[in-house]
C-alpha cells in the first residue's frame, strides 16, 4: 500500500521500519474513521483505532454504523466493545 517491500525477517529486525509501518497503519485507520463523517464523531478516536485493530477496518465501520450492535469476539473472547472500552478515554 505504500510501495515498500520487505521480508518478515527484515521487519522483525528493523525498529525504524516497524515505526514506519505503524504510522502508515494508524493513518490508514484514521482515514477510514474520518470517512465515516458524523457517524464517527460520537466515538473516541483511540477507541475506534483499537476496534479497527482487533476487528479490521471493515469491522470498525460495522461497529460504528450499527451503534455498537455489531460486536463479534475473537478466539479468546475479546469483543470489539471490550477493545473500544479499554482504549477509549471513556474507560
Amino acid at each position: 500500500a505504500n510501495n515498500t517491500s520487505f521480508t518478515q525477517e527484515e521487519f522483525k529486525n528493523n525498529p525504524q521500519l516497524q515505526d514506519k509501518v505503524a504510522d502508515w497503519h494508524l493513518a490508514d485507520i484514521d482515514k477510514a474513521i474520518d470517512a465515516l463523517g458524523e457517524e464517527a464523531k460520537a466515538y473516541n478516536r483511540d477507541g475506534l483505532r483499537a476496534t479497527a485493530h482487533i476487528g479490521g477496518i471493515g469491522g470498525m465501520k460495522k461497529y460504528v454504523r450499527s451503534k455498537g450492535q455489531y460486536n463479534p469476539s475473537d478466539q479468546l473472547g475479546t469483543s470489539l466493545n471490550d477493545y473500544y472500552s479499554k482504549f477509549s478515554e471513556e474507560a
